[in-house]
């Protein structure tokens, strides 16, 4: 466990120091104001440590509804693009049908008059012999 960058063996070494500058008879004294300081210092680095989380926290839920409607778009996208290439399908068979439906309907629109006027204009078959 280390606070501001300072381990158990280096505030083990500034403890020893700290006794012998100042003394057996202060030294429990100056402990103790070390120790409401260190308090107040884990106090002030727990209570930025969780506040900084909170906000990370919070980032990272708007990211991830963004995300979610990120989805959502995406998907609807898919479906678009699937429909369009189903319609681009379709023409290709459509086109097939129509073309035969307007076989269908020439051929049809000729009338039977239509039909005895094209034997009619035919030239006859005579031969020459008879």
């Amino acid at each position: 466990m280390s606070l501001f960058g300072v381990g158990a063996g280096e505030a083990a070494l500034v403890l020893v120091l700290a006794m012998i500058v100042v003394g057996p008879q202060r030294f429990p004294e100056i402990a103790r104001q070390g120790g409401r300081w260190y308090r107040l210092a884990r106090q002030y680095t727990d209570e930025v440590m969780k506040d900084v989380r909170a906000a990370v926290q919070d980032i990272e839920d708007e990211i991830k509804e963004e995300t979610k409607d990120f989805d959502a778009i995406e998907a609807d996208l898919h479906e678009i693009r699937d429909d369009l290439e189903d319609v681009r399908e379709e023409p290709t068979s459509h086109d097939t049908k129509s073309t035969d439906l307007e076989e269908n309907l020439a051929s049809s629109e000729e009338t039977p008059a239509d039909k005895t006027a094209e034997t009619s204009i035919r030239p006859s078959r005579r031969t020459e012999d008879s």
